[in-house]
């Protein structure tokens, strides 16, 4: 009998902290509404979470609710690069932040940690690196460092349908060879909600904003999860 009960508390034990892993610093549940303060939702597997609009959980990294880790996003992209051209399928790795800047104005960030091609012959030989990049606010005069300095993400605007960001510092690698490092993207659009997904079509530019030679665009949207909304 004891062995039993000892057996059933262990169980209880561990699924609740399975289950409090599992949506460490996600609410379940919709976004209440109201409140000044950004709230970013998220929908996996037919249920709802979220990390609410009254300022918790600022300032941290979140990935997916269920467990963790990045948001996957993956689409089709067009990659050109000193005469090489291929059509491939871009992954990324993605956490989202909300914080607040100096000025206690509210802030959205987004982390990419991992990204891979695949698709054709091309696609296999192009690796990417210098992670994690981030994203910058547009109207930043300086488009470099990219770094996890709240004050360089994109303002958050409760009417807003999408936020405009630059996004580095990438690192690029073909056959063991970099066409460039420290590069970024210019006005990486992401569009929250059902699908959520991030459109780019840009050279890639250093930090002077030279053009490197090489460019992409096409539409990465979320698979992992059925949306991933900013309220």
């Amino acid at each position: 009998m004891k062995r039993k009960i000892l057996l059933s508390v262990l169980l209880t034990a561990a699924t609740w902290s399975l289950s409090s892993l599992a949506t460490a610093g996600w609410d379940t549940g919709p976004c209440p509404g109201g409140g000044t303060a950004p709230c970013i939702e998220a929908e996996v597997s037919g249920t709802t979470y979220h990390f609410n609009g009254s300022g918790d959980h600022a300032g941290e990294w979140h990935g997916l609710p269920t467990t963790g880790e990045d948001f996957e996003f993956s689409g089709a992209t067009t990659w050109g690069c000193n005469g090489l051209n291929a059509n491939c399928t871009w992954i990324w790795g993605v956490k989202i932040k909300k914080c607040q800047d100096q000025n206690d104005d509210w802030r959205i960030g987004l982390q990419v940690n991992s990204a891979s091609m695949t698709g054709g012959f091309i696609c296999g030989l192009l690796t990417w690196s210098g992670f994690p990049w981030y994203s910058k606010d547009v109207t930043n005069s300086s488009h470099c460092p990219f770094t996890d300095d709240c004050s360089n993400f994109t303002a958050y605007d409760a009417t807003a349908s999408s936020y405009t960001s630059n996004l580095g510092a990438i690192d690029h690698i073909i056959l063991g060879a970099a066409p460039f490092e420290n590069g970024h993207l210019h006005e990486v659009v992401f569009n929250p909600g059902t699908s959520a997904n991030l459109v780019f079509d840009s050279q890639f530019y250093d930090c002077d904003d030279e053009d490197q030679g090489c460019s992409i665009n096409g539409t990465l949207t979320v698979t992992n999860a059925t949306s991933l909304d900013i309220q």
